[in-house]
């Protein structure tokens, strides 16, 4: 059998580095769709913040 990812990729192998990449991994795949998540600091389970793009750009045109 095959050797898992983790098994073979360096990158993955430091499980605080993993962590970090995969927090990183998360947020930034996140905002390309327009979800904001934040990390709860006592779970470590990612918290999505949808926006409403029409009310956002209603309080821009109208705090102007």
């Amino acid at each position: 059998m095959k050797k898992s990812l983790l098994e073979t990729n360096p990158h993955l192998q430091d499980a605080s580095k993993r962590e970090k990449a995969l927090a990183r991994n998360v947020e930034t795949s996140s905002a390309v769709e327009g979800i904001h998540v934040k990390r709860d600091a006592v779970s470590g389970r990612f918290i999505s913040q949808t926006i409403d793009l029409q009310a956002a750009v209603k309080s821009s045109k109208t705090s102007r």
